[in-house]
């Protein structure tokens, strides 16, 4: 099995998410982070897994853009999509609003694998947003962001199981 993980990620949360995927897979796993360097050919993989960390409800534009514009070959691929979201009650929400649809039909796996927020790592506006963000949190009494580690093995194991 041949694998390409293609990521996008803000503060490094789904970077260190999409290493431990790799090194997690059998078989030859390619790493591509989308904001650096060039993204090969879907061509010479079997399984593309594609993912990006959420932020203020979007994903990486670059990711997004990645998906609509190569749709086509995507649909041909064992296909698996993760998202980096603190707020796991939003993840439908995210999920659809970040990767298209019939891409979404036909993937073998669709994660959160949860967040941590990294303020030493934000721009001033970034901490401002989530400042907000954790008192509203703390007001309504939902659950702190946490990351969800047992997500990437719940898609490891799935992809194995359906690719070999």
């Amino acid at each position: 099995m041949k694998t390409m993980i293609l990521f996008g990620s803000t503060y490094g949360y789904t970077k260190e998410c999409a290493i431990k995927l790799a090194n997690e897979l059998e078989g030859e796993v390619c790493l591509v982070n989308i904001g650096k360097g060039t993204i090969p050919a879907l061509d010479s993989y079997d399984t593309i897994l594609i993912g990006g960390s959420i932020y203020m409800g979007q994903i990486q534009k670059k990711i997004k853009e990645y998906c609509i514009s190569n749709e086509a070959a995507l649909k041909n691929k064992n296909l698996g999509f993760f998202i980096s979201c603190g707020t796991p009650d939003n993840f439908d929400d995210n999920i659809i609003n970040a990767f298209p649809e019939p891409l979404l039909k036909s993937a073998l796996s669709i994660e959160n694998f949860g967040g941590e927020l990294r303020t030493d790592k934000m721009k001033l506006s970034h901490k401002l947003i989530t400042n907000l963000m954790k008192k509203a949190t703390a007001k309504e009494n939902n659950p702190q962001t946490k990351p969800l580690p047992q997500n990437i093995e719940k898609m490891v194991q799935t992809i194995q199981s359906k690719c070999h």
